[in-house]
């Protein structure tokens, strides 16, 4: 059932952003004098709707970046800040868990086994990174450069457990702010949306 939705969602994901990309040429392509625009806000639709199937791949498993890799973080809640002035940041929707250091400079990530579901983090007397997940009520504990070490399932309820972090907002760069949450991608996408049928309907009645 999970291999079928997982299917269904990278064919749907898919077939969306290649009629978005589509468009986005058809208008460049349409010579108008607002053909700029409309191409403008076909990308910013682009951008919101596509940021928004990336973190529900990631979230599932399916898209996975190497450790080197950054994902957009944003706004991240239950931030954890270690004994020396490590960030240690989950970012939910993506299921993902990065590392920073005391200046933000990013130095680890990997994704976290949480089949799409919510989780939180707690950093251990050792060092060490526990992920604990809603989906399932499983441990997780990783090194801080993201080995696995242990995996065991909750002694307690997950929904009894406390936020053990602050929230913060991670430097992002503003063009990737949609990647980092559902929410801002699908108020972005809605923008570029309707920005697209209001410059459409202003072309056709100057035509």
């Amino acid at each position: 059932m999970k291999f079928l939705f997982d299917l269904l969602l990278i064919v749907f994901a898919g077939f969306w952003l290649f009629m978005a990309a589509r468009g986005t040429t058809r208008e460049l392509e349409s010579g108008g004098k607002l053909k700029w625009l409309l191409a403008a806000s076909a990308l910013v639709g682009l951008l919101g709707f596509g940021g928004f199937f990336a973190q529900m791949i990631s979230g599932a498993g399916m898209l996975k970046l190497p450790r080197s890799s950054e994902w957009p973080a944003g706004y991240a809640t239950n931030v954890i800040t270690t004994i020396d002035g490590k960030y240690v940041v989950p970012i939910v929707p993506a299921g993902r868990v990065q590392v920073y250091d005391s200046d933000w400079h990013f130095l680890c990530g990997w994704n976290v086994d949480a089949l799409g579901g919510d989780f939180k983090i707690r950093v251990n007397s050792s060092g060490a990174v526990e992920v604990l997940t809603a989906r399932g009520e499983h441990q997780y504990t990783f090194n801080q450069n993201g080995n696995l070490v242990s995996s065991t399932a909750l002694s307690e309820s997950y929904y009894s457990l406390p936020n053990m972090g602050q929230p913060k907002v991670v430097p992002t760069m503003f063009f990737l702010w949609p990647f980092s949450s559902p929410f801002i991608s699908v108020v972005v996408g809605t923008i570029g949306i309707l920005g697209l049928a209001l410059f459409r309907k202003f072309a056709r009645n100057q035509a």
